[in-house]
């Protein structure tokens, strides 16, 4: 054998163990699923309550989401007397906005409905990716929180989210994507933090949201709630007055 040929014979076997360390779509969905409780545990959730405070330029608002499976979601926050409210019903999403139309519900439609859309996933944004059938890769490690995690990037209608996944445990640790806002392209990044187990499920109690790098919001979860009865017409956008 050339030296050639035995230094890319060396090459080789060098790169092997590196490439196969690097675990695949199946296998970290696999794992996040385990992380978070089993499969078992998850499919017996049908509806979810969510209680905390969101901090943004200064301000404080308690927060509640209520959620139910397989895609309705309804979240309200209250600061004073003004009540805002996002929600979608499993076909439109909708809200109360007391800064820009006072108490009355509006439709919503555009980038916004969409991402209320994917929000309203019960089981978030890797069972949505799945059940679509949308294109995911891993695209390598990073570092977030200086914890080292997968990067794994979802492809859906030219659209790019990428969901970074704890090394050890595949827990999400940062989700971020870039959209078009009126032309202006925004990149929006939540990093998850502080899992604590709740009913066997492990549940993240703080999330930071940063658009364009800067520190936009931080939503503090006090409790969560598995099971507690909420009727479909929670969800649905009240008549007009």
């Amino acid at each position: 054998m050339s030296r050639t040929g035995l230094i890319l014979v060396m090459a080789a076997l060098v790169a092997a163990p590196a490439a196969a360390q690097t675990p695949t779509v199946d296998e970290l969905l696999a794992k996040n699923v385990e992380s978070r409780g089993g499969l078992e545990k998850l499919r017996a959730i049908n509806t979810r309550t969510v209680t905390g405070t969101v901090s943004a330029q200064g301000m404080e608002m308690s927060m509640k989401v209520y959620s139910k499976r397989p895609n309705l979601m309804l979240q309200e926050m209250q600061m004073g007397d003004r009540r805002m409210v996002t929600a979608f019903d499993g076909q439109q999403a909708w809200g109360i906005n007391p800064m820009m139309g006072g108490d009355t519900p509006q439709p919503l439609t555009g980038l916004q409905a969409d991402l209320l859309r994917d929000q309203a996933g019960f089981d978030g944004p890797l069972a949505l990716a799945r059940q679509r059938g949308d294109t995911m890769e891993v695209a390598g490690k990073d570092t977030v929180d200086g914890a080292s995690a997968w990067k794994l990037v979802i492809t859906h209608g030219g659209r790019q989210t990428s969901v970074y996944l704890d090394e050890k445990t595949s827990l999400e640790r940062k989700v971020s994507s870039t959209i078009s806002d009126n032309g202006t392209q925004l990149l929006i990044e939540s990093v998850i933090s502080d899992y604590q187990l709740t009913d066997g499920i492990q549940v993240p109690r703080q999330v930071r949201t940063l658009v364009g790098g800067q520190p936009q919001a931080t939503v503090t979860i006090q409790s969560v709630e598995f099971n507690t009865p909420i009727d479909d017409d929670k969800f649905k956008m009240p008549a007009k007055q």
